[in-house]
């Protein structure tokens, strides 16, 4: 009974109104915590990208700042599932193939507490939340939440251009982790519901 009222619940997360996001969204993601990631995510694939969308329509970085605990769930849960779609992403795995050594990569919002990382190594992706030790990091992607995970979903473009988007690191990096970025986006848009 409770795996069926989970599925409900996650079913329902793009019908969801800003209040009920904010309420519900901690207990969720502890429920697909405990379920396991893979486990929901080959039932509902399109969870990633139907939890960010939710977030990009409220004032995430206020719920961030009024739930911290909130944004390293997140950030745990996303990257763990994105490393499961690396697996079955053509783009993704494209990406992680031309990348000739171990990339860490940190991601800093502004205005909240979410924080994230991301390590490419020998055509695995994997990452969380907190931060790599700055001595380790390659590169660091900064800016205002609803930035960053317009980023990670793919509507926002990486570039010097993008004044939104501060990033820090050696330029050789750049061409990279924006491909990383693209298929970490597909990865989870080709499922979108």
């Amino acid at each position: 009974m409770l795996e069926i009222q989970l599925n409900k619940r996650i079913e329902g997360i793009h019908r969801m109104s800003a209040e009920e996001l904010k309420s519900g969204l901690a207990r969720l993601l502890d429920d697909i915590r405990k379920r396991g990631i893979k486990k929901t995510m080959e039932q509902s694939p399109w969870l990633l990208s139907n939890i960010i969308g939710k977030l990009l329509k409220i004032d995430s970085a206020r719920y961030f700042g009024e739930a911290p605990e909130v944004s390293d769930m997140f950030m745990d849960l996303f990257w763990e599932g994105v490393g499961l779609r690396a697996v079955i992403s053509e783009e993704l795995r494209s990406a992680l193939d031309k990348t000739t050594r171990t990339i860490h990569v940190n991601i800093e919002a502004s205005d909240s507490p979410l924080k994230g990382h991301f390590i490419a190594s020998r055509g695995k992706l994997s990452g969380g939340s907190g931060m790599v030790h700055f001595k380790e990091e390659d590169y660091r992607l900064m800016g205002p939440t609803e930035v960053l995970l317009q980023l990670l979903m793919g509507e926002l473009a990486l570039g010097f251009s993008n004044l939104r988007l501060q990033t820090a690191g050696h330029s050789g990096f750049a061409s990279l982790v924006a491909s990383l970025l693209r298929g970490v986006s597909s990865s989870i848009k080709s499922v979108r519901s």
